[in-house]
């Protein structure tokens, strides 16, 4: 977290859509790029939620972990199904996201993807 409370966090300028270059300097200066607000999510939710895949491929390219569980207990493949983003959810498997973890409801990101009738990211977890 950054030190001066005058500065936004990074999961702040992320749901609030910052610029990509204003969220890229503030990756350069965090201890953590998984730190999380006071709901527990991380940069890479809000990413996920707001669906910026640019800015999914910054922080995992910049080691955000892929299956960190928001504070409820949502894996970011999870929510990246739920609204059907096929390059997000290509991403994250490819940074190394468990497709086979349960969420906070005991759903799996391969189970909702066939419960959600997502064909194209069904076939990512097929081979």
């Amino acid at each position: 977290m950054p030190t001066d409370r005058s500065e936004p966090t990074l999961p702040n300028l992320i749901c609030n859509q910052a610029p990509i270059e204003e969220i890229q300097s503030r990756i350069d200066q965090v201890s953590d790029i998984d730190e999380a607000d006071f709901k527990g999510w991380s940069g890479l939710h809000w990413a996920l939620v707001r669906e910026l895949p640019e800015v999914i491929k910054l922080l995992l390219d910049s080691g955000a972990d892929p299956n960190l569980p928001t504070g409820a207990g949502h894996i970011p493949l999870n929510i990246a199904i739920r609204s059907g983003q096929f390059e997000s959810t290509q991403m994250l498997l490819t940074a190394g996201a468990d497709f086979d973890r349960e969420d906070s409801e005991g759903n799996t990101p391969k189970a909702l993807a066939a419960i959600w009738q997502c064909r194209k990211i069904s076939k990512l977890f097929s081979g």
